[in-house]
Parts: structure tokens; C-alpha cells; sequence
């Protein structure tokens, strides 16, 4: 009967140590769990922020867009107007070039007529 006594007392340490070591490990798990939960409230607060950048940029960038296109509607009404420009100048140069050319023949044919009147007139 000591021998049974024995032996379940040297069980029942056996268990208490085995306890004992499961508690040191449950405390541990508690301190990681701690360190987790800290690092998870840290992600969260940097996604927040993250987010709120996020939102920033693409307020900018919708706005950069709209300017954008207002400058190019811009930009394309005024080359269209210096296109109607350069096109009335080179009608106008087209037309003072025919002129010109006209008048310089007349010309010629003025001293042409002149210079036979010359000569007639000395001769």
C-alpha cells in the first residue's frame, strides 16, 4: 500500500510539474498574444492613415484631370484660331503674290513701250 502511495505521489508531481510547465507556456502565449494584438492596433492605425493619403492622392489626381482637360480645351480652341489666321494670311499672300506678279509684268511692258518711244523720239 506505501507503494501505491508512492507511486501516486510521484505521479501527482510528475502532473504538477507538468502543470506548472504548461502555465509558464500559457503565460507565454499570453505575452505574444499581448505583442500581437499591439502590432495588429499599430497596422490598423497605419491603413488609416494609408488610407487618408490614399484619398488625398486621388482628390489631387481627379483635380490635376480636370485642370488638364480645361487646359488642353484651351490649348485646341486657340490652335484652331491660329490655324483660321495662318489660313485668311496665306489666302491674303497668295492673292499679293498674283498682284505682284500681274504688276511687274505691266511693268515690263511699260518700259518695253517706253524705251521704243525713246527711240523713236532720238531717232
Amino acid at each position: 500500500m506505501d507503494e501505491i502511495l508512492q507511486q501516486i505521489l510521484h505521479e501527482l508531481r510528475d502532473l504538477k510539474s507538468d502543470v506548472s510547465g504548461l502555465k509558464s507556456d500559457v503565460s507565454s502565449l499570453k505575452s505574444d498574444v499581448s505583442g500581437l494584438k499591439s502590432d495588429v492596433s499599430s497596422l490598423k492605425s497605419d491603413v488609416s492613415g494609408l488610407k487618408a493619403g490614399q484619398e488625398r492622392i486621388e482628390t489631387k489626381v481627379d483635380n490635376l484631370a480636370l485642370e488638364l482637360r480645361s487646359n488642353f480645351k484651351f490649348t485646341n480652341d486657340k490652335l484652331e484660331e491660329h490655324k483660321s489666321i495662318f489660313t485668311v494670311v496665306s489666302n491674303e499672300i497668295k492673292g499679293i503674290k498674283g498682284d505682284i506678279e500681274f504688276l511687274s509684268g505691266k511693268s515690263g511692258k511699260h518700259d518695253t513701250e517706253i524705251n521704243h518711244i525713246m527711240n523713236m523720239l532720238r531717232g
